[in-house]
């Protein structure tokens, strides 16, 4: 009879042995499909954090492509109108042309479709450009907002260009020709390189009407690669910006994509790569530690097998358990992160030795300590209300904190908490943190949210985040004092022509450093609003203390003593300023202190330059709305 308890104690050991060892089969094919779909989620997350960037960068290419265009119609419509000489719009067509880094040429087309003038290497004076899709489109539509065409080939360089163009009326609205820009995507290549992208992956431009504008790398064919183009349109109008797995019609196999739809120009971002070569990276990434644990796991059933077979009911039990902590324990000390087990009050009852590292304190000596005892205040609240919540019935929080080294760089951890319970339902009777260093992808993010509101050469913000933080603050600041400086580098395209465009670069950047040393501490925001035109809002300054500020900026470029022998008489490189003031209690718009500005600041230019000018601010009226 004993046998036979024995036997039935011995088969149920047995058993349990198997059952457990599925389950942690389990569990790891769990934790490894966790981990992948972590990994899809996080490569969803760059592609349409990169495509963000892609669009807000394109949103500031064609901004600037847009200006000439903006310019060169009016003049163009007062030729006609007026019947000027034609001198007049080929000279402000080449000037434009040359002052504009991004604008390969520009060209007018009359009503036959042949091109009167350009300035561009890839469209020659006469050329019949009537078949182009732009002008056909022009000459059918009544309307003269911008077109964004798709891409031509250079037949000069071989290049890339992509054709911004407008409608030229007559006196009467008839249909008087195009006024057209080529961009150089050139630009647009160098910033997408920028992000280092792989074999695998690929980045497009996708116009409203789902006609692709741009796909890097360049194939015969833009759509190559693209499968779905009619839901990535259907997608971005409902969405702005999101994730979309499909299947390339090259190859058909699996890709990852995001996607982001630029509000101002309805043109939309795509970037993808491989699932395939995803997944084939973090295979390779990860087998030998499967085969580690996998042998690992197999000695350890030989083990335990022949274990079961010489002790008795009482004392498997035992073993089980110690086995267990044991795993625990060698899994947690293997660990690259830091693992904890805490009470629920937060004093920590053990701690991996990947403290020592991450902490930067010996495992030992962090045992008993309290997590809110941290000397960091901002630390302590943060770990003191997750404790909180913990305790309330919440099963798991995430917490982020900047941490500092010993040798005062700065890093950036994620705990993951979580709470553990004997049984379901139990109350929680201990907490597990598992913390790990996230300094990389958090600087990352950083750096991607900065290339959106940052001016690429002169560090400055750009001209839209600019616009926005003005609107913002006058939406949220009804009538508070507010002051604008408009600043641009006198005779600066002379500059250009004497010294060449790379030390204009140097000399745009040197002047906004001079501006940030210049300005307060209190709220002060700089921007390049384009060219070498820059502006700096004051909020609550009245005129006589912005003025004191546009002086002093003015000093400040003016003491670099930067050569500059086309501006006479000092010839180094200064500044003219025009300053804009909206008294406390006003009602003017943003576009009313733009325009005073901007008025004032070429008072400052006709005054003679490196001087500073104000004037009164205008009531709002539409032709100063217009002009803006």
């Amino acid at each position: 009879m004993a046998s036979m308890v024995s036997i039935r104690h011995s088969r149920i050991r047995v058993l349990s042995v198997i059952l457990s060892a599925g389950l942690l089969a389990g569990l790891g094919l769990w934790s490894e499909v966790t981990t992948w779909d972590r990994l899809v989620d996080s490569a969803n997350n760059r592609l349409m954090e990169t495509s963000r960037a892609v669009a807000l960068h394109t949103d500031d290419v064609f901004a600037l492509a847009e200006q000439p265009l903006a310019h060169l119609v009016p003049t163009a419509q007062a030729v006609i109108r007026d019947k000027l000489s034609e001198n007049l719009l080929f000279g402000e067509m080449k000037s434009l042309q040359q002052s504009s880094i991004f604008v390969e040429g520009l060209t007018f087309i009359g009503t036959n479709g042949r091109a009167i003038y350009s300035t561009s290497p890839a469209i020659t004076v006469g050329e019949d450009l009537s078949s182009r899709a732009y002008f056909s489109a022009h000459r059918l539509n009544g309307s003269e907002g911008v077109d964004f065409g798709t891409l031509i080939r250079s037949p000069t360089n071989n290049e890339w260009l992509l054709p911004v163009s407008r409608r030229v009326n007559a006196a009467d609205g008839s249909f008087a020709g195009v006024m057209l820009a080529t961009i150089d995507m050139d630009h647009f290549i160098r910033f997408i390189e920028s992000f280092e992208p792989n074999g695998e992956s690929a980045f497009y431009l996708m116009r409203n009407d789902g006609a692709i504008l741009l796909r890097y790398p360049f194939r015969s064919h833009f759509e190559a690669g693209l499968g779905d183009r009619k839901i990535f349109l259907e997608q971005s109008r409902i969405n702005q910006h999101g994730n979309h797995e499909y299947a390339s019609p090259l190859n058909e196999r699996p890709r990852l994509s995001g996607y982001y739809r630029s509000a101002r120009t309805e043109i939309t971002a795509i970037a993808t790569r491989s699932k395939t070569a995803l997944f084939h990276n973090w295979v390779m990434r990860s087998k030998y530690p499967w085969i580690c644990l996998i042998a690992a796991y197999l000695a350890g059933l030989a083990i335990t097998f022949r274990w079961l077979h010489q002790i008795r009911l009482r004392e498997i039990g035992e073993q089980k358990v110690a086995a267990r902590e044991a795993e625990f324990r060698l899994i947690a000390n293997a660990s690259p992160d830091v693992i904890e087990k805490l009470s629920m009050a937060g004093v920590r009852e053990y701690v991996s030795p990947a403290a020592a590292k991450l902490f930067e304190q010996a495992p030992e000596d962090l045992l008993g300590t309290n997590v809110t005892d941290a000397k960091d205040e901002a630390t302590a609240t943060a770990w003191k209300a997750a404790l909180f919540r913990l305790q309330a019935g919440q099963n798991g929080e995430t917490i982020l904190l900047q941490r500092q080294r010993r040798d005062g760089s700065v890093m950036w951890l994620e705990s993951v908490l979580s709470c553990v319970r004997a049984e379901s339902g139990a109350p929680a009777d201990g907490i597990v943190v598992t913390t790990r260093d996230v300094t990389r992808q958090e600087l990352a993010k950083r750096e991607l949210d900065a290339l959106a509101v940052t001016d690429e050469l002169t560090g400055l913000f750009n001209k839209r985040y600019f616009s926005q933080h003005l609107n913002s603050f006058m939406a949220d600041h009804p009538g508070t004092p507010l002051s604008l400086l408009l600043l641009d580098l006198d005779r600066f395209k002379q500059f250009n022509d004497t010294y060449g465009h790379l030390p204009g670069d140097h000399c745009l950047r040197d002047v906004a450093s001079a501006i940030r040393s210049a300005l307060p501490d209190n709220g002060a925001i700089a921007a390049r609003f384009g060219g070498e035109e820059m502006a700096v809002l004051l909020p609550g300054y009245s005129r006589a203390a912005s003025l004191l500020i546009a002086e002093k900026i003015r000093r400040a470029v003016e003491a670099m003593q930067i050569p500059h022998v086309a501006n006479l008489p000092g010839g180094v490189v200064t500044v003219s300023i025009g300053v804009g003031t909206l008294r406390r209690g006003h009602s003017e718009t943003a576009d009313t202190l733009i325009v005073s500005a901007d008025e004032a600041l070429y008072e400052a230019k006709r005054g003679g330059r490196n001087r500073v000018a104000t004037r009164a601010v205008p009531a709002p009226s539409l032709k100063h709305s217009a002009a803006v």
